[in-house]
């Protein structure tokens, strides 16, 4: 194909400052031989080499007056997802920033089904540092758990555990990713995760998480690692959030819950349980680092 200019930017999502939470490229795509081509997508994200890159395309046939709507993709260097919560937010950020400045939300056509995201200005039971700042809130499908009960479901994982004690093991229904809850955040900030060791389970991903500390304004941490999709460990994930809303809803009997992502970069996200319609609502903040064009 020719060059073209495509317009893109690196987001920090779940963060308030650059160079914490998760980083995302954002492409917006107007060049259908461009948005078609699964290949050059993948290229892209793998030079990106984020955990996520995520490409738009506006659908122009939504009638006047509807909330704006595009169609959204999600690739790792190795492969395309079905769910990311972190470049949806990276995504929603860049486009009311760049694209729709007067509009208060935004639709999006993914692979998990309508998503919307939308401008709010306090997620509620927020640090008094944040209150009056800009939020935006994703309306995410709630995922759901089952326990691992027999000595074949639980996993051998000692050298990334380290010794920590293990409350429960838990499976999530969508990915498939492994839920390990420990007796504390220490523990979880504490693991050093060894990943070959990681990639030999059969899982997706091994989640990692814990009640936060008295005091700290959260409810749980959590980390997670998924080499098998090319990201050893991912900064902050909203995706998995859609499962850990509700196994620390139900633990906490709590429909609003704060959650840390306790990775090195670090992030954190607000949470809203919609039982009755089964969907979470996942509150963070965004700051772009870089702003500039992709020749394709």
């Amino acid at each position: 194909m020719g060059k073209k200019a495509i317009r893109c930017a690196v987001v920090d999502a779940f963060a308030a400052e650059p160079f914490k939470g998760n980083p995302a490229a954002v492409c917006l795509l107007e060049d259908e031989d461009v948005a078609a081509d699964e290949r050059w997508m993948q290229s892209v994200a793998a030079e990106f080499n984020l955990s996520d890159t995520a490409f738009l395309v506006r659908d122009s046939t939504r009638p006047a007056g509807t909330a704006a709507r595009f169609h959204l993709r999600w690739f790792t260097p190795v492969t395309e997802v079905n769910l990311c919560g972190h470049a949806t937010l990276a995504s929603a950020h860049f486009l009311f920033k760049n694209v729709l400045a007067e509009h208060g939300m935004v639709e999006f056509m993914t692979r998990s089904g309508i998503l919307t995201a939308k401008k709010v200005t306090t997620p509620g039971s927020v640090s008094e540092e944040e209150q009056g700042k800009l939020f935006i809130e994703l309306d995410f499908p709630m995922d759901s758990f089952v326990g691992c009960n027999t000595a074949d479901d639980m996993p051998l994982i000692p050298e990334t555990l380290n010794g920590a004690s293990v409350v429960s093991i838990h499976k999530s229904k969508a990915d498939g990713d492994l839920i390990v809850e420990l007796s504390s955040a220490k523990e979880v900030a504490d693991i050093v995760p060894s990943i070959d060791e990681i990639k030999r389970l059969d899982n997706r991903g091994l989640i990692v998480t814990g009640p936060a500390p008295a005091g700290s304004g959260y409810d749980f941490f959590t980390r997670f690692f998924c080499p098998k999709f090319g990201i050893d460990e991912d900064p902050v994930t909203g995706s998995i959030h859609c499962v850990l809303a509700p196994y620390w809803g139900r633990k906490l009997e709590k429909q609003k819950l704060a959650a840390y992502q306790a990775s090195p970069r670090g992030g954190t996200l607000y949470l809203e349980l919609d039982n009755a319609n089964g969907r979470v609502q996942i509150k963070g903040e965004a700051v772009t680092v870089m702003d500039g064009t992709l020749l394709a």
